[in-house]
Parts: structure tokens; sequence; C-alpha cells
């Protein structure tokens, strides 16, 4: 397969604050293990050390999500030259390579990263299922990321692994 080098600096790129992102995310799982799942009533008698927990838990999950769904993976196909036209064009391509499972899990993982912007004091049951969710999701998420990673080095693209934490 012949690449596109001047996608693939554009993958190598992308490549590189996924990995940040992913091992970021994987640190606030670390750090969050014994608060989660949560209840209503947990995230209204959380402390702020728990509050903080989980605005980061959140950023880096919607980061991450966004990072590999509108950089990483176009680029991948760029570099392979091949010009993706939708966002459901993209996840079908990726499905194809075996780098998702399923283009509709990505799509509700994009829900769960929407349903954080909605922070309504009357939405705690949301909020909560939205974060319980994407607890729920993150190693599929990370795994993602180290699907991307092993699909490249098949084709011959060489990028740096990610370094997670212990989750």
């Amino acid at each position: 397969m012949t690449l596109n080098t001047s996608y693939l600096k554009l993958l190598t790129q992308n490549w590189f604050q996924a990995c940040r992102t992913a091992t970021r995310l994987s640190v606030s799982v670390v750090r969050l293990k014994a608060d989660l799942p949560l209840t209503a009533d947990d995230l209204q008698n959380a402390d702020e050390d728990l509050m903080e927990k989980l605005d980061a838990f959140r950023v880096r999950y919607g980061d991450l999500q966004d990072c590999l769904g509108g950089k990483v993976f176009r680029s991948l196909l760029m570099a392979e030259d091949e010009e993706p036209v939708s966002m459901a064009d993209i996840l079908n391509r990726i499905e194809k390579r075996g780098i998702l499972d399923s283009a509709d899990q990505w799509r509700q993982w994009r829900e769960i990263r929407n349903a954080f912007a909605h922070d309504y004091p009357e939405a705690e049951a949301e909020r909560v299922n939205a974060l319980n969710m994407a607890w729920q999701n993150t190693p599929l998420l990370l795994q993602v990321a180290e699907n991307v990673y092993r699909y490249c080095e098949q084709q011959g693209i060489e990028l740096t692994e990610i370094e997670r934490a212990d989750i």
C-alpha cells in the first residue's frame, strides 16, 4: 500500500494528541475507581475533590472521542489515499479495517459525550447516567485507540505506543 506522506505527518501529529489524551483518561479512570458508578445522590453530595475528578474524566473522555473520530480516523484514511466524505463514511471505513467493532457503538459514545454539554441542575439523573455510561465505555474507547495503533503497525506506519495507567 502506498501512503500519502503529507497526510502521514498529520496522522502522526493527531496520534500524538490522542496518546496524550488516552494517557490522561486512563489516569482519571484510576483516580475514580472507588467513586464510580454514581447515583444521583452521590453526585448531589459530591465534594469539590470528586467534582474535579469527574470534570477531568468528562473532559478527557470527550477529548479522546473527538480526537479519534474527528482527527485520527480522518487523517489515517487520508494517509491511505482515501478521501472520506462524511462522518458516517469515516466510521464505516474504520469499522471495515477492524479498528471499530461497530460504527453504531461509536455514535452512542458520541451521544454520551454530547450529554455532558447539558449541565442543568434539574437534569442530575441525566448527568449521572451519562457519567456512568462513559465510565462503562471508557475501556472500549481506549481499546479503539489501541486498535488504531495495531492497525497502523500492520500497515507499516510507525506510531508511538500509548502509555496507560493500570486500569
